[in-house]
């Protein structure tokens, strides 16, 4: 592995674009046959935001590249490094506003404030989306936010649906004309379970890999019933091997992200401000694959060189066209 520094997470697309615009520039200008030959970059670089706890829970910040074993389709790659450090992000924040969310609502009086300690003071976007059965009111990334914020307070009951991983789709759609530079976030706001949805999940799980999204889900019982635990311990699955009945975890689990369950406003403030650590706590790993092959790859991601047992959460996939 090598331990290196690189700019930021999809920075380097960017820098690659504007090379391939000045160049394509000046061969037009220079006229004739060179203004016929197009610039092509062949290169891929997958990027994998990655969090490491301690068993007690504490995060672990002091890591090396050395540290990490990375694989792709069970291929050890070599891994570049960066500490996450005042990165921009393009939020989604997903709110169901029908079926048992009906009674949630009142719990987010303070999401307002959250989502702006989460957004910090680095450069961020913020945009907003609302469901039930369907997606109902979109606010796509807007130049001024505090009609987000204000909408983020103030939801309007709707019907008796749940159409989760429609509103995770339609998410995924608005991150990808964002900003290269910027991570892609999802805060998903629902029951656990999916209810009047016409995606497919497997059709979903292609979207996140494509897109590089995390999906951070916040979920209340729809049954009545309330669990204490932070977050779900995830289940390891090869590639193709879905689970046949998909939940909001399900789809934070395969983007890497976290899985929480809260019970009223105050838990849903105390496990946001976990949540808001971790965004701004991890480690970008990054590489580029030795067999890019199209379609969906498996990643899995390791600590060597510890004492200690240590907890990893990295996303499991991502997708070549």
């Amino acid at each position: 592995m090598r331990k290196t520094e690189v700019v930021g997470p999809l920075r380097i697309f960017t820098v690659l674009a504007m090379l391939v615009s000045v160049v394509s520039t000046a061969l037009a200008q220079d006229g004739g046959a060179h203004a016929t030959q197009v610039v092509k970059s062949t290169s891929s670089l997958v990027i994998v935001p990655t969090l490491v706890r301690a068993q007690s829970g504490e995060l672990i910040r002091d890591l090396d590249a050395e540290h990490f074993r990375l694989a792709d389709n069970g291929v050890e790659q070599d891994v570049y490094l960066q500490q996450v450090e005042n990165e921009p992000l393009a939020v989604v924040v997903l709110i169901q506003i029908g079926g048992a969310a009906s009674s949630e609502l009142g719990n987010y009086g303070k999401l307002d404030s959250i989502v702006r300690s989460i957004l910090g003071p680095s450069p961020s976007k913020l945009a907003l989306i609302s469901f039930d059965s369907h997606v109902r009111q979109i606010w796509a990334f807007p130049p001024r936010v505090d009609g987000v914020e204000y909408a983020l307070t103030h939801q309007a009951v709707g019907d008796n649906g749940a159409a989760v991983r429609d509103a995770v789709r339609c998410g995924i759609n608005i991150l990808q004309n964002q900003p290269a530079q910027f991570r892609r976030i999802i805060l998903l706001l629902s029951q656990e379970k999916d209810s009047g949805s016409e995606s497919r999940f497997a059709d979903v799980v292609r979207d996140v890999a494509r897109s590089g999204t995390t999906i951070y889900s916040f979920t209340f019982s729809s049954d009545g019933t309330r669990r204490k635990s932070h977050t779900t311990k995830p289940q390891r699955r090869s590639v193709g091997d879905l689970p046949s009945s998909p939940d909001a975890s399900e789809l934070a689990a395969e983007s890497g992200g976290e899985r929480v369950r809260f019970s009223g406003e105050d838990d849903l403030e105390q496990k946001m401000s976990i949540v808001r650590e971790d965004i701004r706590s991890g480690y970008i790993l990054s590489f580029h694959p030795s067999a890019p092959t199209p379609g969906l790859h498996k990643i899995s991601v390791d600590i060597v060189q510890q004492k200690h047992l240590l907890n990893v959460l990295a996303r499991r996939n991502y997708w070549l066209d």
